[in-house]
């Protein structure tokens, strides 16, 4: 079953083929669709810009009437409805005027949105790595926890994935822990 906006968008592109097959002036045929094209993707970008409350669609509606206004006056020099003057050109022109310089705004506009959406990714991709960086460890073995989800020991961890590799010693308080009571280790230390 189609959706609303698929059933619209489907009648709506039927019509103009439809209409476009039927208008009896074959050489502005093109023309007439056109100009139902665009004013049917206007309609249809105002009525997005309603039910999904975003006037960024509105610029697009603006663009899509000023180029089907355009076309209206082509079409209407084109079949002598309208004289066609140094006036009716400057203001056929107009319209695509207006359009260029939407479009260059809406270019910047998007060139903006691109570079804020390329730093918040790269933002979140600091954080991944940063997360990625932090190493799950037993509180009282110190084992790591690896990618596979086995539990390594931190030499063992750490000499996979570097060019580290470790001597053993014992650092003052361990020393002091273990042998403290010793009095080969006392005289040691007193010497050191």
């Amino acid at each position: 079953m189609l959706s609303t906006s698929k059933k619209t968008a489907f009648i709506s592109i039927t019509a103009i083929f439809i209409f476009a097959y039927f208008v009896p002036i074959a050489h502005t045929q093109e023309l007439l669709i056109s100009i139902v094209i665009r004013l049917t993707s206007c309609i249809l970008a105002i009525y997005i810009s309603i039910k999904y409350r975003e006037w960024k669609i509105i610029f697009l509606a603006v663009m899509f009437f000023l180029m089907t206004a355009r076309q209206l006056l082509t079409f209407l020099i084109w079949n002598n409805f309208i004289a066609q003057t140094s006036n009716t050109k400057m203001i056929s022109e107009l319209p695509g005027f207006i359009v260029t310089l939407l479009s260059l705004i809406s270019i910047i506009y998007i060139g903006k949105i691109l570079s804020k959406n390329k730093k918040l990714i790269e933002e979140q991709q600091q954080n991944i790595n940063t997360l990625q960086a932090l190493l799950p460890i037993c509180s009282l073995c110190k084992k790591i926890k690896d990618d596979e989800g086995n539990w390594r020991k931190l030499e063992t961890y750490i000499e996979a994935r570097t060019n580290s590799q470790f001597s053993h010693c014992l650092c003052n308080d361990c020393a002091d822990e273990l042998y403290g009571d010793q009095e080969w280790y006392k005289k040691s230390k007193k010497s050191n």
